[in-house]
C-alpha cells in the first residue's frame, strides 16, 4: 500500500491555498514533513510504509505542487505561515519535524517561532543563509526559469544534485526526481529561488529541540557536508547529532530511503522512550 490518507484538502492561507494530507491516527507520535525547493509533499513517499504506526502530516508549500502559487512574492517567513496554518488546522501540539534542504530552514524558522513544537528535528540536507555567489546563482536560476521554463531547467538540477552513482545506476531516482521538478508551476519555482536568496539565518538561540539529527551526503553539492557541520555548530551541543552517508547526493529520502526510514523510527522510538520515562 503506497498510503493511506485519513484526510486530504486545502488550507486557504491570505491569498494562497495550501494542499496538505495527513495519515494515522492523531493520537500517535506526529511527524510532520517539510519538502525543500522544486519538491513536493511526495518527496517523502519512499519512507511511508515504515512509519505506518505514526501519524503522519505532509503538505505542499505555496508555489508548490498542488498548493497555489502566491500573488506576490514569497520568503521563508511565509513558508512558515503555511507550516503554522496546516499545524493550526490539524490541531499539532508536538511533532518531530522532517526538513529536506530548503524545508530545514524553514523547519528552523519554525522551531524558533514555536520552541515548544518539535520535540526532535530531521534535517536532510540543510540549508542556511547563503554566502553572496550562491544568492545571485538563485536569482539567475529564477530568471532563466521564467523565461525557458522548468523543462529547460529540470535535467540540470537533478544532475547537480544527485550522486554520481545514483545517476548511473538507478535511472528510477533520476526519473522521480526530473518529474518533480519538470511539474512544478515555473513562477511558483522561480519565487522560491528568490525566497531561499533572501533567507536570513534563523535565532539559532531561540531553536529549544530537544534533539537534531542533520544529515549530509558526502556527495551533496548543493548543502556541503560544511555547511551541515556550521548548521550544527551554531545550534551548539544541545542534542545535535551530524551523521554522513557515502554514496549520496541531495536528495536523501529518496538515494537512501531505507536508511531514511529507519533513522526517523529511531528517532522515534528515542521520543517516546523520553516521554514514557517522565510519566
Amino acid at each position: 500500500m503506497a498510503s493511506s490518507i485519513t484526510s486530504n484538502g486545502f488550507i486557504t492561507v491570505n491569498d494562497r491555498r495550501i494542499y496538505y494530507e495527513e495519515e494515522g491516527q492523531a493520537s500517535n507520535q506526529t511527524i510532520f514533513f517539510v519538502h525543500g525547493l522544486g519538491g513536493t509533499l511526495n518527496t517523502f513517499q519512499p519512507l511511508i510504509c515504515s512509519l505506518r504506526n505514526c501519524h503522519l502530516v505532509r503538505f505542499d508549500l505555496s508555489g508548490h505542487g498542488r498548493s497555489s502559487v502566491p500573488s506576490q512574492k514569497t520568503s521563508i517567513e511565509t513558508y512558515v505561515e503555511d507550516c503554522k496554518a496546516v499545524i493550526s488546522h490539524l490541531n499539532v501540539q508536538k511533532a518531530i519535524v522532517v526538513g529536506h534542504s530548503m524545508g530545514c530552514l524553514v523547519a528552523m524558522h519554525l522551531a524558533a517561532m514555536e520552541p515548544n513544537l518539535a520535540s526532535a528535528m530531521i534535517l536532510f540536507g540543510p540549508a542556511k543563509e547563503l554566502p553572496e555567489a550562491a544568492k545571485s546563482a538563485n536569482r539567475n536560476r529564477a530568471a532563466a526559469v521564467r523565461q525557458k521554463g522548468m523543462a529547460a531547467a529540470a535535467d540540470a538540477i537533478a544532475s547537480a544534485a544527485l550522486a554520481p552513482q545514483t545517476l548511473s545506476s538507478r535511472p528510477e531516482i533520476v526519473g522521480y526526481v526530473r518529474e518533480l521538478l519538470s511539474r512544478q508551476d515555473k513562477e511558483g519555482y522561480a519565487m522560491g529561488c528568490e525566497a531561499l536568496a533572501a533567507a536570513k539565518d534563523p535565532n539559532w538561540k531561540q531553536i529549544r529541540t530537544n534533539r537534531v539529527v542533520i544529515v549530509s551526503g558526502e556527495e551533496d553539492k548543493v548543502s556541503a557536508p560544511a555547511t551541515c557541520r556550521a548548521i550544527k555548530a551554531s545550534l551548539g551541543d544541545r542534542g545535535v547529532e551530524l551523521v554522513s552517508w557515502p554514496g549520496v547526493g541531495h536528495w536523501h529520502t529518496l538515494e537512501k530511503a531505507a536508511e531514511a526510514g529507519q533513522l526517523i523510527r529511531e528517532v522515534v522510538s528515542n521520543s517516546l522512550g523520553i516521554r514514557q520515562s517522565h510519566l
